[in-house]
C-alpha cells in the first residue's frame, strides 16, 4: 500500500509539473508571436478574442500533456510514471517560459516593480535549475567529494560552466593541454582589454557631447591639474585655493598615484581614460581569487559578471570618481592577501586607502573578517587596525583642521538635534537602532539594495558570515537619508559594494561544494547568477550599446558626437586661449571640465572676482544667470563670442581686491 502511494504521489507531482510546463511554453510562443508584452504588462490591454485565444491555447496544452501523461502513466505503470518524474523534472526550468517574455522587455517596467519582478524570477529560477540537476546523475555522488578526487580537483581544476566550454573546445583544450591552462585568462585578459576601450570610447563621446559637468569631472581635473603643476590638492572650482585644501572635502591622495599617467596628456579626457581601464583591471583579481576555489570556468565567468555589473556602468559614465577606482585596489589586496604576496597587498592596501578617507571603513571590515574567519588572522588584524586608525585620523582630525565639509549632511535625519556631524550620526547609531532600522525603510533603498545584489544572485546572503561583505556599501548608501544619488547605481557609492559582493559570491559557491549535497545546489545558484547578470545587465547596463545609459543624474546618449558638437568645442577652446595664462576665469558648468589651467572657477557658484568669464549663455543657473547679473551692472563686458558662446572681460578690479 505505502508503494502504491508513493507512486501515486510521484505520478501526481510529475503530471502537475508536466501540464504547469506546458501552459507556460504555450504562454511564451503566444506572447512571441504576437508581440503582446509590452502593452500587456503596462495596461493590461489585450481584444478580447486575443485573449480568449491566449487562454485557450494555454488550456489546450494543459489538457493535451495532461491526458496523454495520465494514459500513458495508467497503462504503463511504475516504470512509466519515474520516466515522467524524470522527465518533467529534468525540464523544470520551462515552466519559467511565460513568465520570461514579459520580462524581456524592459521598458514594459518601472525601476521598483523590474528589481523584485527580476529578484522572484531568479530565485525561482534557481529552484527549478536544482530540481533539473537532481533528475539527472548525482554531482558528485550526491555528497562529499571523495578525498582522492578532492586533491585531484585542487591539482588541477577542470572548466566548467558556459566559458568552461569555450575554453576547452572553441580553443581546442583537451583534458591537461596547454590552451586549457592559458584560455581562461586569455578569455578575462580580452574581456578586460575590451570593457576598458569600450568605457573609454563611450565616456569621450559623453564628454566631447558636453555630458559632464563641473560637478565632478570639472574639479578632478583641475585638482590633477594643480597637483601636476605645484599646487598639490587645490580644488579652485570650488574656491579651495590653497594647497591641500581639498583635504577638507576629500582625502584623494591617489592623485599622485595615478599623476604620472595624467601627465601623459592632461586633461580631463586622460581621466575618463583611466577610471575606465582601472575599473576593467578589476576583472583579474577577481578571476584569480575565485580561480583557487572554484573550477576555472565559472571563475571566468565571475569577472565576465563583474564586467557585466549595472551598478559598474552606471559609475564609469558618471564623470570621475575615486570609489569605483578604489574598488580595484581593494579587489587586488583581497587577491594578494589570499595568495599570502603581502609584499604586493601592501601597496594595493594603501593606494586603496589613498582613494578616499572612506574606502578605510570596507578595508577595516575586510581585515575583521580576514581575523575572524580564520583564513589570515595577523594580517587581518593589522589590516583593520591600520584602517581604522587612518579612518579616525583623517576625518576626525586632519580634515575637519583644513576646512568643514557638507558631506555629514547626507545623515542628517539620523543627527540628533544640537549634535550635526558625524559624531552625532554614530551616537544615534548606537543608542537607537530602532529609528536607524525605520529609515532603511523606503521604496529607493529596497530597489537600490535589490539592483546590487540580483547580479550576483544574492550569493553574499546565503552564509551568515559573508553579511560582512555588504555592511561598508550600506554605510555609506542605504543609510543615508535625504540624499538620493547614494541610493542610485548611476553614481559612484556603489563602488563601496563592488569588491567585496564578488569575492563574497565566490565563496559562497566554494562553500557549497563543501555541503552535503551541496554540489548540486552551487550548480544551480551559479546558474542563477548567470541569469541574474544577463537580466540585470539587459535593464540597466551599458552592454551591449542601447539609446542611452543611467549615469548620474541623466540619460546619456551612447552615440559619437556630433559635426555640431565638435565645433562647439572648437570654439570654446578658441575662447579660452584668448584669456591670458596667469588670469583667473569663471566657467559656466558643462564647458567647465574641457577646460584646464589652474586659476579656474565655478560660474554656476559664482564669478568670485573672476578676470573673465566663458559661459553658454543659455545655461541659466548652471552659469548663465551670474553671468547675465554681472554684466547688467556693468561690472563685466563681452568682448568675444561665438555660435552659443560668450566670453566676458572685468571692466575694472573691484575695490576688495
Amino acid at each position: 500500500m505505502y508503494i502504491a502511494l508513493n507512486v501515486m504521489g510521484m505520478a501526481l507531482r510529475a503530471l502537475a509539473l508536466a501540464v504547469g510546463i506546458a501552459a507556460s511554453v504555450a504562454m511564451f510562443i503566444e506572447q512571441a508571436m504576437h508581440g503582446r508584452s509590452a502593452s500587456f504588462v503596462r495596461t493590461n490591454t489585450m481584444t478580447w478574442p486575443d485573449r480568449w485565444r491566449l487562454l485557450w491555447v494555454m488550456a489546450a496544452a494543459i489538457v493535451l500533456v495532461g491526458t496523454v501523461g495520465a494514459l500513458t502513466m495508467w497503462r504503463h505503470g511504475a516504470e512509466s510514471v519515474r520516466r515522467w518524474n524524470r522527465l518533467s523534472r529534468r525540464l523544470a526550468p520551462a515552466v519559467l517560459l511565460g513568465p520570461l517574455c514579459p520580462l524581456l522587455e524592459p521598458w514594459s517596467w518601472e525601476p521598483l516593480p523590474a528589481a523584485i519582478a527580476l529578484s522572484v524570477f531568479v530565485l525561482l529560477a534557481e529552484r527549478t535549475f536544482r530540481t533539473c540537476l537532481d533528475a539527472g546523475p548525482p554531482v558528485g555522488g550526491g555528497g562529499r567529494m571523495p578525498a582522492g578526487a578532492a586533491a585531484r580537483r585542487e591539482g588541477h581544476q577542470t572548466p566548467s560552466g558556459a566559458l568552461g566550454i569555450i575554453a576547452r573546445n572553441v580553443l581546442g583544450a583537451r583534458r591537461a593541454g596547454g590552451l586549457e591552462r592559458i584560455g581562461p585568462p586569455v578569455i578575462v585578459a580580452a574581456s578586460v582589454a575590451g570593457y576598458a576601450i569600450y568605457m573609454s570610447v563611450f565616456t569621450v563621446w559623453s564628454h566631447q557631447r558636453f555630458g559632464t559637468y563641473g560637478y565632478d569631472l570639472g574639479q578632478y581635473n583641475a585638482i590633477f591639474w594643480s597637483t601636476l603643476h605645484g599646487k598639490p590638492l587645490r580644488c579652485s572650482p570650488l574656491n579651495l585655493v590653497e594647497n591641500w585644501s581639498e583635504l577638507s572635502n576629500h582625502a584623494d591622495l591617489a592623485v599622485f598615484a595615478l599623476l604620472p599617467f595624467y601627465a601623459i596628456r592632461p586633461g580631463a579626457e586622460i581621466l575618463l581614460v583611466m577610471q575606465s581601464t582601472i575599473i576593467a583591471l578589476g576583472a583579474i583579481p577577481i578571476y584569480r581569487f575565485a580561480a583557487r576555489l572554484l573550477p576555472r570556468g565559472q571563475a571566468v565567468t565571475l569577472a565576465l559578471v563583474y564586467l557585466s555589473y549595472p551598478p559598474l556602468h552606471g559609475s564609469n559614465f558618471y564623470d570621475f570618481h575615486f570609489q569605483p577606482i578604489a574598488a580595484t585596489f581593494v579587489l587586488a589586496t583581497i587577491d594578494f592577501l589570499d595568495e599570502r604576496r603581502d609584499w604586493l597587498a601592501v601597496p594595493a592596501f594603501l593606494i586603496a586607502l589613498a582613494c578616499r578617507e572612506d574606502i578605510s571603513v570596507g578595508l577595516a571590515f575586510l581585515g575583521v573578517f580576514l581575523a575572524l574567519s580564520g583564513r589570515r588572522p595577523i594580517a587581518g588584524l593589522l589590516v583593520a587596525a591600520g584602517a581604522s586608525t587612518y579612518f579616525v585620523a583623517m576625518r576626525f582630525a586632519i580634515m575637519p583642521a583644513i576646512g568643514t565639509a557638507w558631506f555629514a549632511d547626507i545623515y542628517k535625519d539620523l543627527a540628533p538635534e544640537g549634535r550635526p556631524g558625524f559624531g552625532g550620526v554614530i551616537a544615534t547609531l548606537l543608542s537607537n537602532p530602532a529609528y536607524v532600522f525605520r529609515t532603511l525603510l523606503t521604496a529607493d533603498k529596497l530597489r537600490y539594495a535589490l539592483q546590487i545584489l540580483l547580479p550576483v544572485a544574492f550569493l553574499p546572503l546565503r552564509r551568515p558570515y559573508l553579511v560582512l561583505a555588504v555592511i561598508p556599501g550600506a554605510i555609506f548608501t542605504v543609510l543615508t537619508t535625504r540624499y538620493a544619488p547614494t541610493t542610485s547605481i548611476s553614481f559612484q557609492y556603489s563602488g563601496h559594494f563592488t569588491p567585496y559582493v564578488f569575492p563574497a559570491a565566490a565563496l559562497a559557491l566554494a562553500a557549497y561544494r563543501r555541503d552535503l549535497g551541496g554540489p548540486t545546489r552551487g550548480r544551480a545558484a551559479f546558474g542563477a547568477l548567470v541569469l541574474g547578470s544577463l537580466l540585470a545587465t539587459a535593464y540597466w547596463g551599458a552592454i551591449p550599446p542601447r539609446p542611452t545609459i543611467l549615469g548620474g543624474f541623466d540619460e546619456v546618449p551612447m552615440r559619437a558626437p556630433t559635426v555640431e558638437e565638435r565645433q562647439y568645442e572648437r570654439d570654446l577652446l578658441e575662447l579660452d586661449a584668448l584669456i591670458p595664462a596667469s588670469a583667473s576665469v569663471a566657467v559656466s558648468d558643462r564647458e567647465l571640465p574641457h577646460i584646464s589651467r589652474m586659476n579656474l572657477f565655478s560660474l554656476r557658484d559664482g564669478l568670485f572676482d573672476s578676470d573673465y568669464v566663458l559661459y553658454d549663455p543659455m545655461s541659466s543657473y548652471l552659469g548663465a544667470d551670474n553671468a547675465e547679473e554681472a554684466l547688467a551692472t556693468g561690472e563685466l563686458e563681452q568682448i568675444a563670442s561665438r555660435p552659443g558662446l560668450a566670453l566676458l572681460k572685468r571692466v575694472a578690479v573691484p575695490s576688495s581686491r
